[in-house]
């Protein structure tokens, strides 16, 4: 094989494994699960905007991505949870707080955070406040490795859209770890089947 193409392919390699994810803040991006306690005022899921009409019948999605304004919340009354994983970052120990959660309204709602490696066995992390951003350090609770998965269960019922009104969940820069970026696995890729082909190509003309 011509040395310059295995040279090419890996300087590939090894600009897609050394190149780090883009440092930005990150928030939740799929819903992994979600339950329903039958607490609130009709089935659930539900919630609304604020300021804005509520309580009206939401997706669950609304929780994901960064904040909106009005505000899009999911509302988790007493013994309901909606579970979120994050889908272009990991979440790991970085330095200060990691993990935020968002929620709106002030009407004394509380919420308790657990984490998750796996999205099968939580952690619980500490308890979130209405009417602002709870930060959360996973360094408290000893966490080592990254987190899959967060769940959120609601404590209470309070408020004029009843149980804990979610706004987003995030994470700073500090606490996401790389991740190989699509460009990076797509330039990986595309150096090894250039290779192939080059490879391939000599064979045929030899024959």
């Amino acid at each position: 094989m011509n040395s310059k193409y295995v040279l090419a392919a890996a300087a590939v390699l090894a600009g897609s494994v050394a190149m780090p994810a883009q440092a930005a803040i990150g928030f939740a991006g799929t819903v992994l699960g979600y339950f329903n306690s039958g607490q609130g005022p009709f089935p659930g899921p539900y919630g609304g905007t604020f300021p804005g009409s509520f309580p009206v019948p939401v997706s669950t999605s609304v929780v994901l991505n960064g904040p909106t304004n009005p505000a899009d919340f999911l509302s988790l009354p007493q013994g309901s949870f909606v579970t979120v994983g994050f889908t272009d970052e990991t979440v790991i120990d970085g330095v200060g707080n990691d993990i935020f959660i968002s929620e709106v309204g002030a009407s004394g709602e509380r919420a308790d955070i657990f984490v998750s490696r796996n999205g099968i066995n939580f952690v619980f992390l500490g308890t979130a406040l209405d009417s602002s951003t709870t930060a959360f350090d996973l360094a408290s609770i000893g966490w080592t490795g990254a987190v899959t998965a967060v769940k959120i269960v609601g404590l209470d019922n309070f408020g004029g859209s009843p149980g804990f009104d979610v706004d987003f969940i995030q994470v700073l820069p500090g606490s996401i770890g790389e991740v190989p970026e699509p460009a990076s696995w797509a330039m990986l890729i595309a150096g090894f089947g250039m290779v192939g082909a080059m490879q391939r190509r000599r064979v045929a003309r030899a024959a």
